[in-house]
């Protein structure tokens, strides 16, 4: 079996990501966005490699899209080109579809916080550890998904060293709903799940998510009843 790959070197912060998101969905070329994000960059992160991994993460997040469908990403494109800001929800989506590790960490805190408002870093370390290695380079990757969280808002750092989430639950408007389905079945490498299963997975713990049968896209699903469950067949 391969190992898991880690993939989250460095913090990312909401408005780098605003930025990229609307260089990507442009249409000008690597070049040029890779030149940009560099200059957004470089007042923060002073450090050319650590610029350099920041730069890749970023563009790894919204440019590239070797891997993922075609018109998936499209539509990312086209929800931006319809508003005046970026959607943080887009983001949490290409996150949790492109970087498993993030979703597995988030996953994590979302069962902890279900429950219970509160997580060690001692406990998601443990996790993680036993999902991706016990190594420096989980470690750290770990750490930076925190302090990404945190810059989002979603988690916070109390003062006895617990982590806290948020209380309140962001909205998920019903226009991308189908979209963020899509995007957790790309990642997961799955043609069909249960309604309930997509819905309720912990990648969605910072929000409300709910979905009705008339919600569903029929030009990206179709959906069987099996026995008591809804099924979702990509098409």
């Amino acid at each position: 079996m391969m190992p898991k790959k880690v993939n989250f070197s460095r913090h990312l912060e909401k408005h780098w990501l605003d930025q990229v998101a609307i260089l990507s969905s442009q249409k000008i070329d690597e070049i040029d966005v890779f030149e940009n994000i560099s200059r957004i960059l470089e007042p923060s992160v002073r450090s050319k490699i650590n610029r350099d991994k920041t730069r890749s993460q970023l563009m790894n997040i919204w440019f590239y899209k070797s891997g993922f469908d075609e018109s998936w990403h499209a539509s990312a494109f086209e929800y931006l080109n319809k508003v005046d800001h970026v959607p943080f929800i887009l983001h949490w989506g290409m996150l949790i579809t492109k970087n498993n590790f993030f979703a597995d960490a988030v996953r994590f805190i979302g069962r902890k916080t279900k429950y219970n408002s509160q997580f060690t870093y001692g406990q998601i370390e443990k996790y993680i550890s036993e999902l991706y290695g016990d190594t420096e380079t989980v470690k750290r990757s770990l750490r930076s998904v925190l302090k990404t969280l945190i810059n989002f808002q979603i988690i916070h750092r109390e003062q006895n060293g617990y982590y806290s989430s948020q209380k309140s639950k962001g909205i998920i408007e019903k226009k991308y709903k189908n979209w963020l389905l899509f995007g957790l079945m790309q990642s997961k490498g799955l043609n069909s799940r249960s309604v309930v299963d997509l819905v309720d997975d912990l990648v969605w713990f910072p929000f409300l998510f709910t979905l009705t049968v008339n919600e569903i896209d029929e030009s990206l699903f179709e959906l069987h009843q099996q026995g008591n469950d809804l099924i979702l067949f990509k098409k």
